[in-house]
């Protein structure tokens, strides 16, 4: 499982840093299309990744990488939206439920507006540090680090 992990982690970097367009672009992209799993999408946020890229100006095919290679932590950045938004607007969510059962929409109100909060947040940090992390790797480290790559996977199939 590892292993595959570590290819498919490969594959992107590969994909990513073979784009051929500027550091700018490449990072807006993926920062944007990557921040779209904060959002429950229900099954569009691959199309949402590159749709949004392009809307700002970034590499759609880095959005789509983006998007990608974020998927899986959706169940984990959901639960980082609930904390973020609670310590936003402090309460205590499970207490919350049991004594306002009576009061649904009140409830549901609430815990949208703690979830929206949150999610808006964590997606205005996220997108600033990876939008910073992929620049900086893009400019500086992009030639090394395809040829890392390349080595690795040469060796790899004549070993």
């Amino acid at each position: 499982m590892l292993n595959k992990l570590y290819r498919k982690t490969r594959y992107f970097l590969l994909k990513l840093f073979r784009i051929r367009d500027s550091a700018h672009s490449i990072a807006l992209g993926f920062a944007l299309g990557a921040s779209v799993n904060f959002v429950p999408s229900f099954g569009i946020g691959l199309a949402a990744s590159v749709v949004l890229a392009k809307i700002a100006r970034g590499n759609a095919v880095a959005g789509f990488i983006g998007g990608a290679s974020f998927m899986m932590t959706f169940p984990f950045l959901f639960y980082l939206n609930m904390r973020t938004g609670e310590f936003i607007f402090p309460q205590d969510i499970g207490e919350a439920i049991e004594h306002h059962i009576d009061r649904n929409i009140e409830m549901g109100l609430t815990l949208g507006k703690t979830f929206f909060t949150g999610m808006l947040l964590n997606m205005l940090i996220f997108i600033t540090t990876i939008y910073f992390i992929i620049y900086f790797i893009s400019t500086r480290y992009r030639k090394r680090i395809l040829r890392f790559l390349y080595l690795k996977w040469v060796k790899r199939k004549h070993a």
